[in-house]
């Protein structure tokens, strides 16, 4: 009981630095366009796009750390060749610990949407949001409340204790550029594509005063991404290479990776339109931290993907290497003659 509160309380310790540090993020980031990039919002080829994540890390060490997420966005006004808008709504939580301390977000996309012959496209995005940082601060115990066997909740903790939650409101924006060369053909064409984005949150620099009687600054996140697919011509095999980079504060996140792609499916019969399904297998590795296979699975419009973050980082020698577990959920209504080449 004692090893258990202790692991607790270190975990809350680690994360109410985190409160000022750095932001939830999952390894799969392609699969969160609008928690990397407010600009991505209604940057796809279909009418509607839908996502949900899941993600549990740090078991080892006692309760673990649990994020869930949600998004959905679309193009409002889209005609060919012609500017539109994007719109998307998305939410996201964790939870660690026995005091389930964590984030929780909801914010609200708009982008405006500009193609550029029919190869390019530039997009900006803007996102505000609203975020409360909470803990159940009752369901712990302390060190003050050990009489020498045991826990006793009729001690008096003697923690000085002002808040147990602090809401706030977040603002970011993002750029994107999308290049895109392909045809209406599924199999044995020559395709690519790339996106790179920047963006930056809490631009407007929040503050926070979650277990104190003072304020703290929430710092600005600026994120840099890059994502590609290729196809390998006169083949099923397609390559997609990517890399997400982020800074907050004094904290950086470098996270390159690499996926290769195996299209199956073909022409149906009485409508002449593809069923594209695939798989996808790779690896990331965020740089000093962790390896990160990943595995997808596409079928159509819909899409899974799991994940698993080994720990490679000084945190390894607690967690023997036990990372975090992660899945991803992702549906797009496309247009039945859609190109389906492109890992969004």
């Amino acid at each position: 009981m004692k090893k258990r509160n202790i692991y607790t309380l270190s975990i809350l310790a680690l994360l109410t630095f985190s409160v000022s540090a750095q932001d939830v993020h999952f390894s799969q980031f392609l699969q969160t366009p609008q928690l990397i990039n407010p600009g991505a919002t209604g940057v796809f080829g279909g009418k509607v796009r839908g996502f949900l994540n899941y993600r549990t890390q740090w078991s080892s060490l006692g309760n673990a750390y649990k994020t869930y997420a949600a998004s959905i966005d679309m193009p409002i006004s889209k005609r060919r060749n012609n500017a539109y808008f994007g719109l998307g709504l998305n939410f996201y939580k964790d939870a660690a610990g026995s005091a389930d301390f964590g984030n929780t977000m909801v914010g609200l996309s708009a982008s405006g949407i500009l193609p550029v012959t029919k190869n390019h496209t530039f997009s900006l995005g803007l996102q505000a949001g609203y975020g409360q940082y909470s803990a159940n601060l009752s369901s712990l115990t302390w060190g003050s409340q050990f009489n020498g066997s045991e826990f006793d909740l009729a001690l008096n903790n003697n923690e000085s204790i002002v808040n147990q939650s602090s809401k706030y409101l977040d603002v970011g924006a993002g750029f994107l550029y999308q290049f895109k060369n392909t045809s209406n053909h599924f199999l044995g064409t020559k395709m690519s594509s790339f996106d790179i984005g920047v963006s930056g949150f809490h631009l407007n620099k929040p503050k926070q005063s979650f277990l104190s009687n003072t304020e703290s600054e929430i710092s600005m996140k600026i994120i840099a991404q890059f994502s590609g697919t290729f196809d390998i011509p006169s083949s099923k095999i397609a390559l997609q290479p990517s890399m997400f980079y982020a800074i907050q504060g004094p904290h950086t996140e470098i996270t390159p990776g690499f996926l290769l792609k195996y299209k199956m499916g073909g022409q149906t019969k009485y409508t002449g339109f593809f069923k594209e399904s695939a798989f996808y297998i790779g690896a990331h590795y965020r740089v000093k931290d962790a390896i990160i296979p990943q595995l997808y699975f596409e079928f159509a419009d819909y899409m899974i993907g799991f994940s698993y973050d080994y720990n490679n980082s000084s945190l390894a020698s607690a967690t023997g290497g036990n990372g975090g577990f992660e899945i991803s959920f992702r549906y797009i209504n496309k247009p039945k003659a859609l190109q389906r080449a492109s890992f969004r």
